[in-house]
C-alpha cells in the first residue's frame, strides 16, 4: 500500500466516494485545478478504482464510475484514528479559568484553584501560585495564567502536591 499524504482535497473526494457505498459517478474535468489530478493520486496510491456502472455513456462528457478499494477504507479508517487520538489528547487538556474576586482574578486549571494575578499599578499583571512559594509579572492576564499552570504542572511532576 502506498504512502499516499491524504492532503484536505483528496481527502474529502475519498469521502465523497465512500459515502456512495456502490459506486460514485464523476466526470473527468481535466481544466486546470480540477479533480483529474486527485483521481490519478487516488487510483496511483490504490485507494480508487475505475468500474462499470451501467450509466456510463460514451459521449462529450467523459464520466468514469468510481468505486473505493479495501486500502483505500483503510487509509480513511487510519486518517480518522489519527484525527480522533489527536482531538482526544487536546479533550485531556484543561483551560485557565479566571474567576474575580474584589482586585484580583482566581486562577483555576480544571476544579484546581492554582493560584491568582492582580493588576499591578505599572500595567503588567503579579502572578501568585496557591504555595505563596513563587510570584512574578507577565504583560497580560493570560501569560500570567500560562505561567502559573506551567509552574504547577512541574510542581505535580515532581511531586510537590
Amino acid at each position: 500500500m502506498s504512502d499516499l499524504k491524504l492532503t484536505p482535497s483528496l481527502l474529502s473526494m475519498l469521502e465523497r466516494i465512500e459515502r456512495h457505498s456502490g459506486t460514485l459517478l464523476m466526470l473527468a474535468v481535466t481544466a486546470s485545478g480540477g479533480q483529474d489530478g486527485k483521481l490519478n493520486k487516488l487510483r496511483g496510491a490504490g485507494y480508487v478504482v475505475k468500474c462499470d456502472h451501467p450509466s456510463v455513456i460514451e459521449g462529450a462528457w467523459p464520466a468514469e464510475a468510481l468505486a473505493i478499494t479495501e486500502a483505500g477504507r483503510t487509509a480513511l479508517a487510519k486518517h480518522r484514528a489519527e484525527t480522533t487520538e489527536k482531538k482526544g489528547q487536546r479533550s485531556g487538556d484543561k483551560r485557565v479559568i479566571f474567576r474575580r474576586d474584589g482586585e484580583r482574578y482566581i486562577v483555576f486549571l480544571g476544579d484546581d484553584r492554582i493560584g491568582f494575578v492582580r493588576r499591578a499599578d505599572n500595567g503588567t499583571w503579579n502572578h501568585v501560585d496557591t504555595t505563596m512559594a513563587h510570584s512574578g509579572y507577565a504583560k497580560t492576564r493570560e501569560r500570567a495564567g500560562q505561567l502559573l499552570r506551567r509552574r504547577y504542572e512541574r510542581m505535580v511532576r515532581e511531586g510537590v502536591i
